[in-house]
């Protein structure tokens, strides 16, 4: 009897601490994502694939942090209708609008001229930046959101095809 009065004791102390340890957790959003009190809000990378689940991205995507512009640079014909993007994201960051199926990148492509050693290169990043106006009307944005949920911050994705030399 005193052996199972023990046993109750110890799985009510277990219990007890466990129910505790839960009420300091951070609380979930409706996403069922933590909410942390982390204020990072920032894209690390992009990724498009077709539906070949292949990049059509040449070289790595360029993330301007402070401009909140992204710009992949992809290969000459390269389908833009039907992708999928994969964002890379910080600690407990959230992207808005969710990514729930393949979409369509044509309206973020831009047409610009530049010359096959520019191709990617951070100069032509640069100088594609600093003309917001002749960034497509259209151009794709997505809004990042920080751990805690507090900041936002707008990111406009651009697409420079390279062109057949």
């Amino acid at each position: 009897m005193i052996m199972k009065k023990n046993i109750f004791k110890t799985i009510l102390l277990i219990a007890g601490v466990a129910f505790w340890n839960g009420c300091n957790d951070y609380p979930i959003d409706e996403d069922g994502l933590l909410i942390s009190e982390r204020t990072d809000c920032y894209v690390g990378s992009l990724t498009l694939l077709d539906t070949d689940l292949q990049t059509i991205i040449v070289g790595n995507a360029y993330v301007d942090t402070l401009e909140q512009v992204i710009i992949a640079y992809v290969r000459f014909g390269a389908p833009l209708n039907n992708l999928w993007p994969q964002f890379s994201l910080g600690t407990d960051m959230k992207l808005s609008p969710k990514i729930t199926s393949r979409i369509d990148f044509t309206p973020s492509k831009m047409n610009i001229e530049f010359t096959a050693a520019e191709f990617g290169s951070d100069d032509l990043s640069k100088k594609i930046i600093a003309d917001r106006t002749k960034f497509p009307s259209g151009a794709l944005k997505y809004t990042v959101i920080s751990g805690n949920r507090k900041i936002r911050k707008e990111y406009t994705v651009l697409i420079v095809e390279r062109k057949l030399q």
